[in-house]
């Protein structure tokens, strides 16, 4: 089903076009065994807790000690549950000693790119910035070539954005046409400047954007490329 969203051309003048993602092609797939007998997903016990490795130091008191145990014996498997199958589990959440967490405060956490803490608050909620509710995306200028794009940002999704009518379709074939003639990608964000994070739903994974556009005579293509992550060279 087709999504709603709202862009701006260069001329300043926004329209509300559909956003849908790419058709799946092709027959379907199915996983086989060496026989050719059909392959059946299990959910198995893989450990449980009084195996894991903070069971295993309070029990040994060091790693060195529990190295010692793991060489002598298996004390990290219990042969009578792992691998017996999973029926009617449900998920909960567990103290850093292991006892049951029954009510959970919910923080944002950031980290550094060296791993530490920098901040920690109350989660708040991230609205979408992209849907038929939300401000027009603005044309920001901002050509980048699809080289620089691919070695810069690992794209995750790609959406395609169609005409609703004929007035659309003219806005959007003139929008993938001047793409097409530049032989480049336009840089796409939300807010006043097109420099915020597109969001796609309450508390979604933020995303760059990068618009292509090809033509071939009367058709057009335009292709909504995503990435939430970039590229940077080790120091």
């Amino acid at each position: 089903m087709a999504r709603f969203i709202s862009l701006t051309d260069d001329k300043k003048r926004d329209a509300q076009v559909a956003l849908e993602t790419a058709p799946r092609t092709g027959a379907s797939h199915h996983l086989v065994g060496p026989g050719g007998s059909e392959v059946r997903l299990e959910r198995l016990i893989k450990a449980t807790e009084a195996t894991s490795l903070d069971a295993l130091m309070r029990t040994h008191g060091s790693l060195d000690a529990v190295s010692a145990a793991l060489i002598a014996g298996d004390p990290e498997i219990d042969l009578e549950q792992v691998g017996r199958r999973l029926r009617g589990a449900t998920r909960v959440h567990l103290r850093l000693d292991g006892s049951v967490l029954y009510a959970a405060r919910v923080m944002q956490v950031v980290y550094g790119p060296d791993g530490a803490e920098k901040s920690r608050q109350d989660f708040s909620d991230v609205p979408a910035t992209v849907g038929e509710e939300a401000a027009a995306l603005p044309w920001t200028g901002r050509l980048m070539t699809a080289d620089e794009v691919i070695h810069k940002f690992v794209l995750a999704k790609s959406f395609q954005i169609r005409h609703v009518n004929g007035l659309t379709y003219d806005f959007l074939h003139g929008m993938a046409k001047q793409l097409h003639e530049a032989g480049k990608l336009l840089f796409i964000g939300a807010g006043p400047k097109g420099q915020g994070p597109l969001i796609f739903t309450l508390n979604g994974t933020p995303y760059r954007g990068f618009l292509e556009g090809r033509v071939d005579g009367e058709g057009y293509l335009l292709v909504l490329h995503c990435s939430n992550l970039e590229l940077k060279a080790m120091p």
